[in-house]
């Protein structure tokens, strides 16, 4: 299992088998390019609102953090997160810790995740941040 990210919301993972390590690494080093996924960060650090996906056994929890309260999160679900460019998030994974399923599920999260102008065009109003009222 490989992962990939350029810290600024664009992230991918792949798995690949080979007869020597090295060579399995090659192999999914050029896959995870061909699986990218690019995510909105809310205010660059976090995310918008809190999601919870389920992938077989597996059960993601996501919540969005303030400012300075750092990543909260095991080893596998805090790489991916911190490659996607995320500085700012809580999480906790259910279930079965397989490293497999938990980014498959995680993937699901981030993919869930809806934008402010996302809500916005799907409800037709204007979205106002609470701070501002």
């Amino acid at each position: 299992m490989l992962a990939c990210g350029n810290y600024h919301g664009v992230v991918g993972f792949a798995k690949a088998k080979g007869p020597a390590v090295p060579i399995a690494l090659q192999k999914a080093y050029e896959k995870c390019f061909q699986n990218l996924h690019y995510v909105e960060r809310h205010e660059e650090h976090t995310i918008a609102h809190a999601v919870q996906t389920t992938y077989k056994k597996t059960k993601v929890y996501l919540w969005p953090a303030p400012t300075r309260t750092g990543m909260k999160a095991g080893r596998t679900v805090q790489t991916v997160l911190n490659l996607a460019g995320f500085k700012n998030v809580k999480s906790k994974v259910v279930g079965s810790r397989n490293p497999h399923n938990t980014v498959k599920a995680l993937f699901k999260a981030l993919n869930a995740i809806e934008t402010p102008k996302d809500v916005q065009e799907k409800f037709g109003r204007t979205v106002v941040e609470s701070y501002l009222l």
